[in-house]
């Protein structure tokens, strides 16, 4: 009963929220998709941090520890850590220049300044695809925990959060979203800390987790280097091509406020990762027989209804920060870069959002049927960004060389991302992941492609430096 008190009163506080910001969201979509460009630091780096932990990783976080340790489980959430260094480094300022330059509101829009409109083109379908991945197993994740909660039908609960998650994405877009993810991610860290700590007190302290489970579990490299690193490197440089931090960049008010918030929610993702990983191993030491899968909500379950009450609350917390945004996401896309291209290019704003309101519909139907019939929550995640990382690739490639163009851009991203998903969908073959042959074949396309342009500074880097001359 307590829990479900709890979960009520969150929904309700979420709900509120939207329905306060509902009025500004619907002004233009630049307030429903970017909230007016007014984030503030703290709110630029709490929107991101609650986005890169979503419910669905947190629990698949705590499942895989169960089963194979830190290695196993770390490395999705430390990707994204190490992604919001490189982005800060490396692209923050392309696609803040996409921005103020250009107007740029989604990643297709701001390549297609850069490399011309066959890329938007297959960009909006690589974010479309992506997203709709993560998107797909967050309404999964919080019936998992909250079915047997509130004693309803684990499918009817599902489709009850997908319906939830489209109501809050299209009444609060961007501005409800974004200042709900500073209470998203207070709920979120102290709730799985409190539980983590006694967790680890109730399996006897890390002495005991040492004696009791293999030393294998301890190691942060895993008995797969290789595709440890896979992880690793293919979810940062994914990074470089991920809306979650696009929609941060664009709504930021500056450069400061953008910058430093996205290097802010790195650090904060990097001890937090940790945390549900460490839940689930105490679970393999106390709760030895139960299903991995469950292993996160049935060791806060065990430690009384008080923990499992505040565990809960973490997990909706991360779950309701990332569903409605991913929405948000592939609605932003297809409205930009589909139907105000090719469908109607005359479309007024309230039209475009009409469109905008019927993409989240749809996409959150989708998402969640793809949601129930999919494998491995953080499998599917690791997938799709080591397909989109191969965009991250190809953008790093045009910044620190000037020759790449939109031909060279286009074919590559074709070939490593058309590779990377057919690896992907394929199930790994011979045990290799997705990244490298995508990124063998992006870079033997793209290296002599560039090499044989005529002109050495591409048209899009020009007008990249155009753009940035109007950052302050």
């Amino acid at each position: 009963m307590i829990q479900i008190a709890m979960i009520v009163g969150y929904l309700v506080l979420t709900a509120a929220v939207s329905l306060y910001f509902a009025k500004r969201a619907k002004q233009n979509t630049s307030a429903f998709y970017t909230a007016s460009r007014s984030m503030p630091m703290i709110v630029v780096s709490a929107l991101l941090f609650s986005e890169i932990i979503a419910g669905a990783g947190t629990i698949g976080n705590a499942a895989n520890a169960y089963t194979g340790g830190l290695s196993t489980a770390v490395w999705a959430n430390w990707g994204m850590a190490l992604g919001c260094f490189l982005v800060a480094t490396t692209v923050s300022k392309f696609y803040r220049a996409m921005s103020v330059g250009y107007g740029a509101m989604t990643i297709p829009e701001a390549f297609a300044v850069m490399f011309g409109q066959r890329v938007r083109t297959l960009m909006m379908f690589i974010v479309a695809l992506v997203y709709v991945i993560l998107y797909s197993s967050q309404a999964t994740a919080a019936s998992t925990i909250l079915a047997p909660l509130l004693g309803v039908e684990e499918t009817l609960t599902t489709w009850l959060f997908t319906a939830f998650f489209i109501l809050i994405a299209i009444f609060g877009g961007m501005f409800g979203i974004s200042w709900m993810g500073v209470v998203h991610t207070a709920v979120m860290f102290i709730g799985v800390l409190i539980v983590a700590v006694a967790s680890v007190d109730r399996a006897g302290g890390m002495d005991v987790l040492t004696n009791e489970l293999p030393e294998s579990f301890f190691s942060v490299i895993g008995e797969r280097p290789a595709n440890t690193l896979a992880s690793a490197i293919g979810t940062a440089i994914s990074f470089l091509a991920s809306s979650n931090v696009t929609s941060a960049l664009f709504g930021a008010k500056s450069k400061r406020s953008a910058n430093w918030g996205i290097i802010l929610a790195g650090v904060m993702v990097i001890p937090f990762a940790v945390l549900p990983a460490l839940t689930g191993m105490c679970a393999r030491v106390t709760l030895p027989d139960i299903n991995g899968s469950s292993a996160l909500f049935r060791m806060a379950d065990s430690l009384g209804p008080i923990y499992s009450g505040i565990l809960s609350l973490a997990i909706i917390a991360a779950i309701w920060s990332t569903g409605p945004t991913l929405l948000l996401i592939v609605s932003a896309t297809m409205t930009k870069d589909l139907y105000l291209v090719a469908l109607r290019k005359n479309a007024t704003e309230k039209q475009q959002l009409k469109f905008s309101y019927a993409v989240i519909i749809v996409a959150g139907i989708l998402g969640t049927w793809l949601g129930m019939n999919g494998g491995s929550i953080l499998d599917n995640m690791l997938g799709a960004f080591q397909i989109r990382s191969i965009v991250g690739i190809v953008l790093l490639a045009a910044l620190v060389w000037p020759r790449v163009n939109g031909r060279a851009a286009f074919w590559s991203m074709l070939g490593g991302g058309a590779t990377a998903a057919l690896w992907f969908f394929a199930g790994d073959p011979w045990g290799i992941a997705p990244l490298w042959p995508g990124t063998l074949v992006c870079l033997v396309v793209l290296i002599p492609m560039t090499l044989t342009a005529r002109e050495k500074i591409s048209e899009g880097y020009m007008k990249y430096l155009e753009a940035k001359e109007k950052l302050v």
